[in-house]
């Protein structure tokens, strides 16, 4: 098993909180929450932030291209 990205759902609610994607024009229905619970749940499976996000839009049935990803 890999290690985890974020040790704890505080250490994602961190991340998200200082991160540049908080300023992001999320699609309609968003909530942090979805996007802290997945990167603490599949953030050691992407590889960076990047790939991480563009997978949670893509199963939120995003195009991560929209959003520059």
């Amino acid at each position: 098993m890999m290690a985890r990205l974020f040790d704890s759902y505080e250490a994602a609610s961190e991340w998200y909180s200082t991160s540049d994607y908080k300023d992001m024009a999320w699609y309609d229905g968003f909530e942090e929450e979805q996007l802290i619970e997945f990167a603490y749940a599949h953030g050691s499976d992407h590889d960076g932030e990047d790939d991480l996000v563009a997978a949670f839009l893509r199963e939120q049935g995003e195009d991560p291209d929209d959003y520059g990803l």
